[in-house]
Parts: C-alpha cells; sequence; structure tokens
C-alpha cells in the first residue's frame, strides 16, 4: 500500500458542514461518525485481513479521508 498524500482537495459544502459539527462541540457525542467495533472468533490470518483492508482502501479511497483543523 502506498504510504503519504494522494490528494488534497478542499472541502465539498457538506464536508465543511459535518466538520464544524464534529469541532464545534468537543464535549457533546459527534451524531455524524459512526464507529464499529466487533470481534472475531476462531484463528484469524492477519495478512489476509490485511491485506483485506488494504484492498478495501484502494478501492475505496475516500474512506481513508483525513481532515486536519488548525
Amino acid at each position: 500500500m502506498q504510504q503519504g498524500f494522494q490528494d488534497i482537495l478542499p472541502l465539498s459544502p457538506l464536508q465543511e458542514g459535518l466538520l464544524f459539527h464534529a469541532v464545534y462541540d468537543v464535549e457533546g457525542p459527534d451524531v455524524y461518525v459512526v464507529q464499529l467495533v466487533f470481534g472475531l472468533e476462531g484463528r484469524v490470518d492477519a495478512g489476509r485481513l490485511r491485506g483485506a483492508a488494504e484492498a478495501l482502501l484502494v478501492r475505496y479511497p475516500q474512506v481513508g479521508a483525513r481532515f486536519v483543523v488548525r
């Protein structure tokens, strides 16, 4: 997997609004961000799991988007 920046793009108006609400009230919950945690049972092939995650990011690079607030 390639490391570093792929593109630096301006935020869309929707992204700008979501980011504003995410940083406006740091004490409250961020209702626009959903995290999913699940447990795996049995043997896990770490290499295949990592490969699947990397393939996901290659196919859908927007999943790996980052936002820097200054």
